[in-house]
């Protein structure tokens, strides 16, 4: 909205989802499914991403316009027209390449799928080099339509083989890969799956301060100011992360692990729910990009230790709880 207010560009936001989760308050149609379908789309409920692949084609017949699902967890840093200009007959759109079957970390799984079918899913090649993209964002012509059968086809063949919660990413990626010109959004987009989510929902909850509550949207009339990536930093935290990372061996990751902790700590008492968005991501980076020996981390994190995290009347319990399950795993 904040990029459609001044240039609607004729894009329609549509809103696909049961009747229990209408939304009023949002300036989007909405696209009505049964509770029944959606059970049926998600495979009975065996696999919950199943919907993507679905709605998508359902969406774009029921349209018959160029149509994107977009994941809810998602940041325009550009007008969704640019989006638009990526699609068309022949032409289709997912947000992100992320690199080849073989490196991916569910390799063993891809590996014995490629075994057990042969290389081959809906009649298209698949093996080691076969490229995955992300499925945050998926953007079909209405010419492309019957192409979402293969697709379906093809990722209920790899749930067949397998429990992997990428499939349909696989799926779209054949399809879309093997019979169209496929193009890639995070220039434009940002699916924010993973690290900024805690900012950004920082952000959103002062903009609207009743909906990460369930309350609705209000104000959407007035300027919308854009979500930024990263939150800011006292100096001289940064310089003691520095500092850190040269002792440290010159582990980048580690040290922003422990620049969002010396943050965290910073704001405990002035700003605890900033307090609490600079704790999340120090957990993120070390669960995610951090290999070290124990008794470095706890030290170094020693607020946040088994020994210190109960101190920490400040911190969400739910956090505080994840904290202590990363411990937990460690040792």
């Amino acid at each position: 909205m904040r990029f459609l207010q001044d240039d609607p560009a004729g894009i329609r936001i549509v809103l696909a989802a049961d009747a229990e989760n209408r939304r009023p308050d949002l300036p989007a149609d909405h696209l009505p499914i049964t509770p029944d379908t959606l059970l049926e789309w998600q495979m009975n409920g065996s696999y919950t991403h199943a919907i993507q692949a679905h709605a998508l084609h359902h969406a774009v017949r029921h349209f018959d316009a160029p149509t994107i699902l977009i994941d809810s967890d998602t940041v325009f840093h550009a007008h969704p027209k640019h989006l638009f200009d990526r699609i068309g007959p022949g032409k289709t759109l997912m947000h992100a390449r992320e690199g080849i079957l073989r490196d991916s970390p569910e390799w063993p799984e891809w590996e014995s799928l490629i075994r057990n079918t042969g290389g081959v899913l809906a009649g298209w090649p698949v093996d080691r080099n076969t490229v995955m993209h992300n499925a945050g964002v998926l953007g079909l012509h209405p010419s492309d339509a019957a192409l979402m059968e293969r697709v379906k086809a093809a990722m209920q063949e790899i749930r067949a083989q397998s429990s992997v919660f990428t499939a349909v990413q696989l799926a779209a990626s054949l399809g879309f890969g093997n019979e169209t010109e496929l193009s890639d959004c995070d220039d434009l987009v940002e699916h924010y799956w993973n690290g900024p989510r805690a900012y950004y929902h920082y952000q959103i909850k002062r903009m609207f301060p009743k909906i990460l509550q369930g309350g609705g949207i209000e104000g959407m009339n007035m300027p919308l100011a854009p979500l930024e990536r990263n939150p800011p930093c006292r100096m001289g935290n940064r310089i003691a992360a520095r500092i850190k990372r040269m002792r440290r061996g010159g582990d980048g990751e580690y040290a922003y692990a422990y620049l969002a902790y010396l943050n965290a700590l910073s704001l405990r008492r002035s700003d605890m729910d900033m307090a609490n968005v600079w704790a999340v991501t120090a957990l993120d980076m070390l669960s995610w990009g951090v290999s070290r020996q124990h008794q470095e981390i706890t030290t170094d994190f020693s607020h946040f230790s088994p020994a210190g995290l109960d101190a920490q009347d400040w911190m969400q319990p739910t956090l505080r709880r994840r904290w202590h399950d990363y411990w937990a795993a460690r040792t």
